[in-house]
């Protein structure tokens, strides 16, 4: 015996999705999405904390049937938008948010609304809403005005405000006007950036664009691509930024990648979007279809990056060396009067300066001034081959780095692997002045490491985690 069996689904469902994790940001994009695809060009968001009500409204066309903004798996059938594509996003951000959802439409002068309670239906075991329909009024506002109410979830303004304007870029680009509790929200300034390259075509049927670039000095900008699909853009992750990049260095590279569908596409012009449109299937093997077009953009970056770094470390570091050496100078000269209990104002000798009257100093035992040693210490790398060697006197010294040095290939952006190293060379070279033989720190070290033999297996020793690093990433 054959027979058909209901499967409509159970109301317990709705206890299953209250618990969703969906993010705050996430469930009002789902709700903005709605009024976008209603071709809104005003959308304004409103959070009674008190009253713990979140309402979405907008001055666009309306929804033809304001059931399908309550209904599990119905979505709009006229929509121009890619975006409601599953049917389940706005129940989703319901679900995630509060309990009850009223829709109002203003549609072709007609006035049409749905009361949705999903506790009383999830009690109730009856998929039910209450609904009605009438002439509009003069007072009715054009558009779809969606309220959730007994929210209960806790969410700072501000952060919503910031994230919303990020997703939204695209649409407040394109002069839509969305307002949260009054405030506009405004999107982040477009990336700037030099040698700026661009193109468009079509990846396994999906029409693409893109362009990017090497980012101006000063840019706040994470770097790496950001992609955006209909009304929004992709959640951005540290993952998803570097598709496309191999393992270049993507601090100076940005880029952003639009994908496309057509108002009327056919299946296989779709791209498989996540329900909450946050990511697509085919977006890394997308970039890395561009990657030729923009590896020479991509080594270019690498190259000014990894410069840039050098210059910060070199500067960083040749002032902590300069600041810290001649902090021990002046602790040793301090310890030297301190032990020699001289009353009243000591200057020492070497500094240079004159003695101050007594009247002009603090009383007491006496007040000690113990300028800087005067040492300077830098740290540059040069393009050659060499490890490393030291110049200088008691006044100034240099630790030269080639930065072609194997060594140095794999370990010139690493703060800590350079400090030690140009301690090392300073402690083995001990710079001594011509005169009195005095050496620039407190002790001398009588040191051979600084021989042939020894900078042979630095690198071979980087030659041999260079070849690691490279299998691992071959595997």
């Amino acid at each position: 015996m054959k027979f058909d069996i209901d499967i409509t689904p159970k109301t317990h469902l709705i206890a299953s999705t209250r618990r969703t994790d969906m993010y705050v940001w996430l469930a009002i994009s789902e709700l903005i999405d709605n009024s976008i695809d209603a071709e809104a060009n005003e959308v304004l968001i409103n959070w009674d904390a008190a009253g713990k009500c979140l309402c979405v409204a907008d001055n666009g066309a309306g929804a033809p049937n304001p059931s399908s903004l309550v209904r599990i798996g119905d979505s709009d059938p006229i929509s121009k938008s890619p975006t409601g594509r599953f049917g389940v996003g706005t129940k989703d951000a319901i679900g995630a948010l509060g309990m009850i959802a009223d829709v109002s439409v203003v549609r072709g002068g007609m006035f049409k609304s749905v009361h949705a309670d999903f506790e009383e239906i999830r009690l109730s075991g009856s998929w039910t809403a209450k609904g009605e329909e009438r002439e509009a009024c003069s007072t009715d506002a054009r558009g779809t005005t969606l309220k959730i109410s007994m929210v209960d979830r806790k969410f700072n303004v501000l952060q919503q405000v910031e994230k919303l304007s990020k997703v939204f870029a695209p649409t407040l680009r394109n002069g839509c006007s969305i307002y949260f509790n009054g405030e506009r929200l405004t999107p982040p300034p477009v990336v700037k950036v030099t040698d700026r390259r661009e193109g468009s075509g079509f990846f396994e049927g999906k029409a693409y664009s893109w362009w990017a670039g090497i980012m101006f000095d000063g840019e706040k900008a994470n770097g790496g691509w950001r992609t955006s699909f209909g009304p929004r853009m992709f959640e951005e992750t540290t993952c998803n930024r570097s598709y496309g990049t191999g393992s270049m260095d993507i601090h100076k590279f940005y880029g952003e990648m639009t994908l496309i569908e057509p108002l009327k596409a056919e299946p296989h012009e779709l791209w498989t979007v996540n329900k909450n449109k946050t990511n697509a299937d085919e977006l890394q093997d997308l970039l890395e279809a561009v990657y030729p077009e923009v590896s020479e953009l991509l080594e270019q970056c690498a190259q000014e990056h990894s410069l840039t770094l050098e210059a910060s470390l070199e500067n960083e570091l040749s002032q902590e060396f300069t600041n810290s050496l001649n902090e021990t100078v002046r602790m040793r000269e301090r310890r030297k009067l301190s032990d020699e209990k001289q009353s009243g104002t000591v200057i020492p000798l070497s500094s240079g300066r004159k003695r101050q009257k007594a009247s002009k100093t603090q009383q007491g035992n006496g007040s000690i001034l113990c300028p800087d040693s005067g040492t300077t210490f830098a740290i540059k790398f040069l393009e050659n081959d060499k490890f490393g060697h030291v110049t200088g006197n008691r006044k100034a010294n240099v630790i030269y780095l080639g930065r072609l040095h194997p060594f140095w290939q794999i370990f010139k952006d690493n703060k800590d692997v350079v400090r030690s190293q140009a301690m090392g060379m300073l402690v083995a070279h001990a710079v001594t002045t011509e005169d009195n033989d005095q050496p620039i720190m407190s002790f001398r070290v009588q040191c051979e490491s600084a021989n042939t033999m020894f900078f042979e297996t630095i690198a071979k020793i980087a030659l041999q985690i260079a070849a690691s690093q490279a299998c691992e990433a071959a595997s």
